[in-house]
């Protein structure tokens, strides 16, 4: 009995350090061991695409509320990496299809330029997968043609309405009219030098203080009474209508300014009428007085210097001065009665014929009106 009691009592001691030792050894590697059971799991999240609860095997090592913070906060980290990826994956194919779109606009816009009015709409994004983004905008682009500035239209043809004064200065007279009226057609054959045609038109009166005939040697044969009773005593009053027709050319000192100064020529042909102004009629022996008249045509050169001053496209001024002479005189003549029985017709010939030999200068303004 006492052999039996000893080898239980053995038994006891035995177990007793056993269970001692294994307590040791468990309660020096917890921490050791917990630490390396995480580390293999951030192993397993960085080298696998997924990672399930159950491969985070450190249940007995930590406290229930300690190992689910810890698997919550690992799993936390990766899903916050894989939702930036994601984004950023979406974003970048957007980018690249927004500029391929953006390119083709662009590259259509220029072949089309010199259409009256292009528009390129960008077509709307290929659908994409559900992101957290807003979504790329639809972008609309138009070109539309810019005017060409006008073109300005010179306006060549022109006519001038003139009026002004003239002066007839001979060897024995000395005249001046009393309205000089004309009107200028003009065409500009390139810009400083222009052509045109133009009719004039101009009276005058005069007193024939020359007709000695009446205060010298007792008038006409003794009637000295008789002609100053009718057409007065201090000479008889005529009168000269005078038509032209001219062709003439200018030159231009100026081409684009508001006042271009010229020099210029004419070729005219001119009519002339002279004749009394009283044509009363009376007979003294053979000799008649009344319905004197003569006209006579003569061609002629001008010289002209003048300006034009523009107050816009259209209208403008103009002044010329002109000094004229004939070169011929007397092409054709009109008269019906004979200067031998009828002294002052005699007397009308010869001052149109001095009038005519004569120099002209005038000075006129008009207005130029182009077209």
């Amino acid at each position: 009995m006492k052999l039996r009691a000893d080898n239980k009592r053995l038994t006891f001691m035995s177990l007793f350090l056993a269970t001692a030792l294994v307590a040791m050894s468990a309660h020096s590697t917890p921490v050791r061991a917990q630490d390396d059971v995480l580390d293999d799991a951030e192993d397993a999240l960085a080298n696998s695409d997924t990672l399930d609860m159950d491969q985070i095997d450190i249940e007995g090592r930590l406290s229930p509320s300690e190992l689910m913070k810890r698997r919550r906060e690992k799993l936390e980290e990766r899903n916050k990496v894989m939702v930036e990826k994601k984004i950023e994956d979406i974003r970048v194919k957007q980018e690249i299809a927004l500029t391929n779109k953006l390119q083709g606009a662009f590259n259509n816009s220029l072949n089309n330029l010199n259409e009256d009015k292009v528009q390129t709409v960008q077509a709307a994004p290929a659908p994409v997968a559900p992101a957290p983004v807003a979504p790329a905008p639809i972008i609309e682009t138009r070109i539309v043609e810019v005017p060409a500035e006008p073109v300005k239209v010179e306006k060549n043809s022109k006519i001038i309405p003139q009026l002004g004064v003239s002066s007839v200065k001979g060897d024995r007279l000395d005249l001046e009219t009393d309205l000089t009226i004309g009107l200028q057609a003009e065409t500009m054959i390139t810009p400083q030098v222009s052509v045109g045609m133009g009719i004039g038109y101009s009276t005058m009166k005069m007193t024939d203080v020359a007709n000695a005939y009446s205060a010298n040697n007792g008038g006409y044969y003794g009637n000295q009474s008789q002609y100053n009773n009718i057409y007065g005593a201090g000479g008889r009053e005529m009168s000269l209508k005078k038509f032209t027709i001219e062709g003439n050319a200018k030159y231009f000192f100026t081409e684009d300014s508001m006042i271009k100064p010229y020099i210029g020529g004419g070729i005219a042909f001119n009519r002339s009428t002279l004749k009394y102004e009283n044509q009363q009629t009376y007979n003294y022996g053979s000799y008649n007085f009344g319905n004197e008249d003569y006209g006579s045509s003569s061609v002629g050169g001008s010289l002209k210097l003048g300006a034009e001053v523009a107050f816009n496209d259209t209208v403008g001024a103009n002044i010329e001065f002109a000094a004229s002479k004939n070169i011929s005189s007397g092409i054709s003549k009109s008269s019906e009665l004979n200067t031998t029985y009828n002294p002052d017709q005699g007397r009308l010939e010869n001052v149109s014929k001095e009038i005519e030999d004569a120099t002209s200068t005038s000075i006129q303004a008009g207005l130029v009106i182009k077209f």
